[in-house]
């Protein structure tokens, strides 16, 4: 079993346009896929046509750091894949996780595990963080066996990023699983000079975190967030070019990462 965090400590990069596109993807290739959500904004949430104020709290990871088992929290998606969702009472949930055992840094990754007993339910776990840093964060990383953080070509991106490399590497001393940062460029213009002076400088810098998928500005990321949909659902003219990407990104991860 897999798990991606898409994590990056700033708003405004395409986090949840990400993390719900990329679980469409994997469940599209027969893979059993779980989103959980776990920004108290509940973007995600919304985004699968599930309207957060009807969600009970402790149907969200709430409920998880109250004790309830995480398979009673799930439910189905529209999209083809399983959603543990947010509320917006999710706002105390960093208070919440701290006050917890060990200040919460293994609360997520214990209710995977039980989850996973006797058999797993979930191929691949995605997890759409808020743009914070702090308690839930630690917990995320904890249990994550990778973290992706889509980047946009903008220079506090990049200060952003130096501070999660900071928080992937400490966690890493506490989770062997986590194999590194993986960095996916978004909404990206090729032909715009400054976004390739901005690409220049991640080459540089992030070489070896680079992911080789990269995703352009596309109107059918915009409008399928706007129908509640994913771009597979979605049948805008530019849909199928992001689609395929999404594929091509689905398989360069189950490659890095030795399968699922």
């Amino acid at each position: 079993m897999q798990i991606y965090g898409i994590a990056l400590e700033k708003g405004g990069v395409g986090k949840t346009s990400v993390a719900v596109n990329l679980a469409a993807a994997f469940s599209k290739v027969n893979l059993r896929v779980l989103l959980i959500d776990l920004d108290a904004q509940a973007h995600a949430t919304s985004w699968l046509g599930v309207r957060p104020d009807a969600v009970r709290p402790e149907d969200s990871m709430l409920g998880i750091v109250q004790g309830r088992p995480l398979r009673s929290c799930v439910q189905p998606s529209p999209a083809g894949f399983d959603l543990l969702p947010a509320h917006p009472a999710m706002a105390s949930l960093p208070v919440q996780v701290a006050g917890a055992l060990n200040s919460g840094l293994f609360l997520l990754q214990d209710a995977l595990v039980q989850a996973s007993t006797p058999t797993p339910p979930y191929d691949v776990i995605i997890l759409d963080l808020a743009p914070a840093r702090g308690p839930v964060l630690a917990t995320a990383l904890s249990a994550m066996t990778r973290c992706i953080a889509p980047v946009q070509p903008e220079d506090l991106v990049l200060q952003s990023l130096r501070a999660l490399t900071d928080s992937v590497r400490a966690a890493q001393r506490v989770n062997p699983r986590l194999r590194g940062l993986s960095v996916l460029r978004n909404r990206y213009a090729p032909r715009s000079a400054g976004d390739q002076i901005y690409d220049a400088t991640l080459r540089e810098t992030y070489a070896g975190s680079l992911l080789q998928t990269i995703l352009p500005v596309r109107a059918a990321l915009r409008d399928a967030a706007g129908m509640q949909q994913t771009v597979f659902a979605y049948g805008g003219s530019d849909a199928p070019e992001v689609r395929a990407l999404f594929l091509n990104l689905v398989e360069e991860l189950i490659t890095l990462d030795g399968g699922v």
